[in-house]
């Protein structure tokens, strides 16, 4: 029988801590260099490049590529890291009551989530195409946006068979996104808009 001394058990403790700090000096890097990207995003910056993700986050070039092989991994990081953030931002919304009551909840919900993601959701576009995991991403996004609005809008949509699919596509982020920067409308007239449709679609 091998006995266990002391010293070696001290050892092990050692080598289990020094493992422990190595695995989270590891993740809070990572998650320094997540929330960098998005904060560069988020700031205006379209295409942010490895080094001012570097600058942003105080996390070296050579660690950066240690933690993620290029930048379109830390692309898709940054969007599954994105994702969470919008599950935080979609409250519920009331399922009963006057349909003007409903149909002012889910334009209020659409414009906060929207204007807050959509710097992020811009650069998620235009990387979808060549990446699954990002357009997965977009997807799931999509479904629980169009989930949301069909229970907040319930008692028209069963009396309006079809009438989801429009509604859908006039509270999706590709509409407020046309709204606000094709058509040039603030806030307020975006909203007004698509308030005006629901409520011309469900009368």
């Amino acid at each position: 029988m091998v006995r266990t001394t002391s010293a070696d058990s001290a050892g092990r403790g050692t080598e289990r801590a020094s493992l422990d700090g190595r695995v989270q000096r590891r993740e809070r890097s990572r998650t320094a260099v997540v929330d960098a990207i998005l904060d560069l995003l988020i700031a205006g910056e379209t295409r942010p490049t490895a080094q001012q993700v570097s600058d942003r986050s105080g996390v070296s070039m050579r660690t950066i590529f240690r933690l993620f092989d290029d930048m379109t991994s830390l692309h898709q990081a940054a969007i599954e890291r994105q994702a969470e953030r919008v599950l935080a931002l979609m409250v519920p919304l009331p399922d009963t009551g006057p349909l003007p009551l409903r149909v002012e909840a889910v334009v209020a919900s659409r414009a906060k989530v929207f204007e807050s993601i959509s710097p992020v959701r811009r650069a998620a576009v235009r990387l979808a195409a060549t990446s699954p995991t990002i357009a997965t991403e977009l997807g799931r996004a999509a479904a629980l946006f169009r989930a949301q609005a069909a229970d907040a809008l319930r008692p028209e949509l069963d009396a309006a068979p079809g009438a989801l699919d429009a509604v859908d596509l006039v509270t999706s982020w590709e509409a407020w996104e046309r709204l606000r920067t094709v058509q040039g409308l603030t806030v307020a007239q975006a909203g007004e808009v698509v308030r005006r449709t629901l409520t011309a679609l469900l009368s």
